[in-house]
């Protein structure tokens, strides 16, 4: 079920201009700590390399927008 639900996400991304690799998902037992350090490890590179969260820098822009509009305004 929640491999399903992460390809559907992973679609939604891809439809939406988002980089689908954004959404990770692994099996490991919790006897596999070493395996799970290294899959977090993995995860973390690849979402560094795509860097921030395009939604946020976007609202953050637009925010900044608004502000100054606001203060030609005054």
């Amino acid at each position: 079920m929640a491999v399903k639900n992460a390809e559907y996400v992973r679609e939604i991304l891809k439809t939406t201009g988002f980089a689908p690799e954004r959404i990770q998902t692994f099996h490991c037992s919790a006897a596999e700590g070493q395996r799970f350090q290294s899959e977090v490890i993995r995860v973390s590179e690849i979402i560094e390399k795509l860097g921030s969260n395009p939604i946020k820098e976007s609202l953050a822009s637009e925010k900044e927008e608004q502000d100054s509009k606001k203060k030609k305004q005054k």
